[in-house]
Parts: C-alpha cells; sequence; structure tokens
C-alpha cells in the first residue's frame, strides 16, 4: 500500500544540513534536501534535461503492515514523456549495508510501477560535479534582454551540429558567458554534461524529443535498481 507522507521536515538537527531550493522559474514547490548529498543530487537534477517536476519525500510505502515497517522515498522524479521515477540519496557505505532492504523496498515500488535509483557519493561528487553547478547556478537571478534570448534560441535552432561550445556561441551571438549561464542555470537551454564552466557545450533543442528513465539515469552515471549494473559494494 502506498499512502500521501505524512513526513515533514520542519526540525533542524546538528547532524544534519536540512533546507529548501526555491525553483520558482522550475516549480512553484520548494524542493527539501535533508543533507548536502541530497542537496547535490537536487541541483544536479535541476539541470538535466527531460526533469517535469521533483517532489521530496512525496509518500509512504507500507513494507510490513504487521510490524508497521514503512519506507517513505526521499525524491519523486517525473520526466518529460510522462514516466516516474523513486530516487534514494545515500552514502555508498549505507546502500551496501541496506541491500536487503532495498530489494525489498524496489519489489514494491516496482509492483506499483515505480523505477527505483539510488544516488551516492561516487555520482553526486564525481570530477566535482557539485561545485561545477552550483557555479552555473549562480546566474539564476542574471537578466537577459528578450532579445538576447531569442537571438540564443534562434541560434541553436539552426546551427548544423549537436553542440556549441558555452565560448563559440557568446562569441556567435554576442553576448556574455553570463547571459548563457543564466539561460542554464534557469533550464531555458540544455547542456550536454556538468562540466567547469570554460568547458560547457550547449545541446542544440531537437522538436519532438523527450528525455525518460534511462538519459536520467545515465545523467548520474547509474542505472536502476536490480537492472545490469551490481549493488554498490565498499571495500
Amino acid at each position: 500500500m502506498i499512502v500521501n507522507s505524512t513526513r515533514q521536515v520542519i526540525t533542524r538537527s546538528p547532524h544534519k544540513s536540512v533546507g529548501v531550493i526555491n525553483c520558482q522559474y522550475f516549480q512553484s514547490q520548494p524542493i527539501v534536501y535533508e543533507s548536502q548529498l541530497e542537496r547535490a543530487f537536487v541541483q544536479l537534477s535541476l539541470l538535466c534535461p527531460g526533469v517535469r517536476r521533483i517532489i521530496a519525500q512525496p509518500f509512504r510505502v507500507n513494507l510490513d503492515p504487521i510490524k508497521k515497517k514503512h519506507y517513505t522515498p526521499d525524491y519523486l522524479v517525473e520526466l518529460d514523456d510522462g514516466s516516474f521515477l523513486i530516487v534514494e540519496v545515500k552514502i555508498l557505505k549505507r546502500i551496501a549495508k541496506l541491500e536487503r532492504r532495498l530489494k525489498q523496498i524496489n519489489e514494491r515500488l516496482s509492483s506499483r510501477s515505480f523505477p527505483f535509483m539510488t544516488a551516492d557519493e561516487t555520482q553526486l561528487y564525481s570530477l566535482d560535479k557539485e561545485k561545477h553547478v552550483k557555479a552555473i547556478l549562480r546566474y539564476v537571478n542574471w537578466q537577459v534582454t528578450p532579445e538576447v534570448k531569442a537571438t540564443v534560441l534562434q541560434a541553436l535552432e539552426q546551427m548544423d551540429r549537436s553542440s556549441i561550445s558555452l565560448k563559440d556561441l557568446a562569441i556567435q551571438v554576442q553576448c556574455t558567458p553570463e547571459d548563457l549561464l543564466h539561460l542554464i542555470a534557469t533550464r531555458q537551454i540544455f547542456i550536454t554534461a556538468v562540466t567547469p564552466i570554460s568547458e560547457l557545450f550547449i545541446t542544440k533543442p531537437i522538436s519532438g524529443v523527450t528525455h525518460g528513465i534511462n538519459f536520467f539515469s545515465h545523467w548520474f552515471n547509474t542505472a536502476l535498481w536490480g537492472s545490469d549494473l551490481p549493488v554498490p559494494q565498499t571495500t
């Protein structure tokens, strides 16, 4: 059985980094995080093409009604193709220790047609991705004129390649890198991957193409629980 979550993040703990990400340009509902790892997941998701909505602690799953055991997912992610995905964010050691419980959770969610994925620090912090994301998101409040935005979008539509570097696009349309970073941060244009700002490439929009679970899992370099990738093991 799946019921609406009654769990609310309303208290702060000295052992947790509790907070809220407000992103009105993306969705009206703020996104709660309870750790720096969860914050990194949310911020990486905000730059991922195809993400339509992110809901923290969306519902509660009864795992054992007799023993009153239940599970509240960290995040429900809705994608552009209409699919939904449950994501549990934990450090790698915890994922390995909870393998049996996570398998049970995956079975219960799968029976309700919810794919299940875990994300850990090896994916969220690799190659300093969380630092690069923060650098991009600093430009959310940068001001871009409608004329510049229209020129950028037109240039991307008309280019004859799948992507272009941020530097080259800025030169081509005669705008500042900050203008482009704002459009990236607010999901008006998208990047091929999270990299240092000097190495960013912007993708050409393709009409009619939607991104689903496979693209989302590739963005995080992970796989759905129970798929071809093994359960993470610690050494």
